[in-house]
Parts: structure tokens; sequence; C-alpha cells
């Protein structure tokens, strides 16, 4: 009966902890976040060597090839299912409070990392208020409060905003003063408030995936390969960036 009785705890759900998972280590909590970021580091400096062992080719600007990413998120997802536990509580929608919106210096760091990706250069003044907007941008696109149920996907619903952005610069010329202004700004808001919605649900597919159904593991293996994907791009990009710059100065 002991025995029994031990099996049966062990196979139903733990506890809720303060994040609305159980009451596991925190490592343990977001190990299919930090995993797809490492194996995204390891593609990048390693990528080739990989490729070559197992038989895989990069496209001629060095980034990983489909099979490689596709090979990567199947290892992390397999030697993440090791340490996340399978009967995990789904959290309620309550319980779903987005990354941004837990502290102002996440949705900061995320919304620096934007222009980041086009290489441009670092504008404080302009960082301010895209940081103010994106506040405001919140409540333009209906951004439900914290403890209410909240959308399966802030970025599909901003995604929309923009779309509706770019018809409303084709009504009104941009040349119109004031109103052209007021719609260049607007469409910049609506896209980084895009960005900032895509990651938070991308990091939320990571740090809650429903492990409990194929659905769920189908969503987080293609979560983990496009995030891999992306964050391998993205380093292989800076690090040629970086290497044409070095190439452009003049030697002392």
């Amino acid at each position: 009966m002991k025995t029994e009785s031990t099996a049966n705890m062990a196979a139903s759900p733990q506890p809720p902890g303060p994040n609305g998972l159980g009451n596991i280590p925190p490592w343990r909590q977001y190990i299919h976040l930090y995993l797809p970021a490492i194996a995204s580091i390891v593609l990048v400096f390693h990528g080739t060597s990989i490729a070559r062992t197992l038989g895989f080719t990069r496209f001629p600007g060095g980034d990983p090839s489909i099979p490689l990413v596709l090979f990567s998120a199947l290892f992390t997802h397999i030697l993440g299912s090791q340490f996340y536990p399978p009967n995990q509580r789904i959290t309620s929608p309550e319980q779903q409070i987005r990354f941004t919106r837990k502290n102002t210096f996440y949705r900061a760091l995320v919304l620096v990392t934007y222009g980041r990706l086009y290489g441009t250069q670092f504008n404080l003044v302009f960082f301010l208020a895209d940081l103010l907007c994106s506040f405001a941008a919140d409540r333009l696109v209906g951004e439900r409060p914290i403890g209410t149920p909240q959308r399966r996907s802030e970025f599909v619903v901003a995604l929309a905003w923009v779309a509706g952005s770019y018809l409303l610069g084709l009504a009104i010329p941009l040349s119109v003063p004031i109103v052209g202004l007021l719609v260049v700004a607007l469409d910049r808001t609506l896209w980084r408030t895009a960005y900032i919605a895509l990651v938070d649900d991308i990091i939320g597919v990571l740090t809650k995936p429903n492990v409990r159904s194929l659905k769920g593991r189908a969503t987080l293996f293609v979560v983990q390969a496009g995030t891999i994907n992306l964050l391998s791009f993205l380093g292989s990009s800076w690090i040629r960036r970086r290497a044409t710059a070095g190439a452009g100065e003049p030697s002392l």
C-alpha cells in the first residue's frame, strides 16, 4: 500500500510554486530556455567542425544549415526532457505573466537588442523614446491586465496592428506635415511592440512548456529549433560585421 501511494504521488502533478510551476530548482524550470541558448553559442563557434563530423553542411555565409539546426534542437529537447519534470502543472492564464511585464529592466533589455539586429548604432534618446512609447503601445493593442486571462499570443495581435499601420501609411502620404510624422512614429513603435511580444511568446513557451501532450512537445521542439536558428544567425552576423569593420580600419 505504501509503495502504491508513493507511486501515485510521484505520478500526480506537483503543487504549483511561486511561478505556477512545481517546487523544483530554477535551473530545472528554465532548462528548455538555457539549452537552446547554449546550443546557439556552440554552433556559432564550433558549428563548422560539428557539421563536418556529422556530415552536415553549412550555408556559404557560415550560418548553420537546417539539418544541423534540427539536430541541435532534437538534442537539446531530449537532454532538457531528462531534467524538466513531465508531470508539471499547466499554468493558468492568470499565472502567465509576460517576461517583459515582470520588470521594466527586462523590457529595456529586450528593446535594446532590436536595433542591434540590423547593426545600427545605439542612440540613447531614441531608445528612451521607444521604451516610453512601448508602454503606451501596450494600451493601444489592448494588452490585458495582470491577473486576468491572457491571450494565447500577444505577437499575433501586435502583428495585426503592424499590418494596420502599414495600410494606414499607404493611405496617408508621409509628406503630409505632422500627420505623416505621427504615422511613421506609430509604425516604428508597433514594430518594436511586435518584437517584444515575439520574445515574450518564445520565452513563455520555453519556460512553461506543455510537455504532457504530443502537441505541446511538438510546439516546444519547433520553438527550440527557431530559437537556435535565430540566435546562431544573429551571432554569426555580429561576428561577420565586427570582422568587416575591423578589416576596414586603418592599421597603426
